[in-house]
């Protein structure tokens, strides 16, 4: 991100997003995958599915 503020805040180790979960960012998708939008500058900053046992998650991508 090139803003460098926070983007979210994750309570696990694995610092994933609960797709489900009501206090999540929206993590949206489009043709290029999925993303969330920085709350401090607006760049798109991507997104990696994660599925586990406990469900769909997100956490952000590393470099391509």
């Amino acid at each position: 991100m090139s803003c460098g503020g926070v983007l979210y805040t994750a309570l696990s180790l694995e610092d994933v997003i609960a797709a489900d979960a009501p206090t999540s960012p929206k993590v949206e998708a489009d043709a290029r995958g999925d993303y969330l939008r920085c709350r401090n500058c607006g760049a798109r900053v991507p997104m990696k599915r994660i599925t586990t046992s406990a469900g769909v998650g997100f956490r952000v991508a590393g470099p391509p």
